[in-house]
Order: C-alpha cells, then sequence, then structure tokens
C-alpha cells in the first residue's frame, strides 16, 4: 500500500498516513463490500490503531496521575496554612479572623 499523503503527515510516520488511508477506505464502504473486503480493512484498520490506544491509555493514566499529585500538594499546602494559623490562634499570637482574612485592607 503505497502512501500519497506525505504533504500533510510529514515526519508522523507512515503507520498515520495508513491510518488515514483506511478511514477513507471505511467511508467509502460500498467500494469495500463490492469486493468483499469489509473483514480484512476493518482488522487493518483494527490492527493500526492498536498502538495509538495504547499511547492514549497511557498519556491518561500519566496525566491522572500527575494532577492527582498536584492536587494532594495543593491541599497539603492548605492543611498546612490552617494548622500554622490554628497554632498561632491558640498562643495568642492572632485573633480567629485574622487567620482567614486575606488581606488587611
Amino acid at each position: 500500500m503505497s502512501c500519497n499523503c506525505n504533504m500533510f503527515v510529514f515526519g508522523l510516520g507512515q503507520s498515520l498516513c495508513h491510518i488515514i488511508n483506511l478511514r477513507f477506505a471505511i467511508g467509502s464502504i460500498r467500494t469495500v463490500a463490492s469486493f468483499c473486503a469489509e473483514e480484512k480493512v476493518m482488522r487493518v484498520y483494527r490492527d493500526n490503531c492498536a498502538g495509538p490506544e495504547r499511547m492514549g491509555i497511557k498519556q491518561g493514566l500519566i496525566e491522572g496521575a500527575g494532577f492527582g499529585v498536584s492536587c494532594f500538594l495543593l491541599f497539603c499546602v492548605y492543611a498546612a496554612s490552617f494548622y500554622a494559623g490554628a497554632w498561632l490562634v491558640e498562643a495568642g499570637t492572632t485573633a480567629f479572623p485574622k487567620v482567614f482574612r486575606v488581606s488587611d485592607v
């Protein structure tokens, strides 16, 4: 199968080019059906989409873990701030309303 779409997918690899060609083959299902090649085209399409699917799952897990860690760190900073504020209120250094006030304006 030759790829004639190099102008649009320059540098992205031949597998993406084959997926684009297969998308057009599936889009023109009448032509595929006339050659009795539905199963073959679907099998090739599924095989070519397996790699990007695995990559997408891996990327989603990594991004989700990163987002979870960033939220965890943010809430740890909140907890430390509230703990320090409670400690200052208990020591009598500041008043309770001043702990939650952002500015003195």
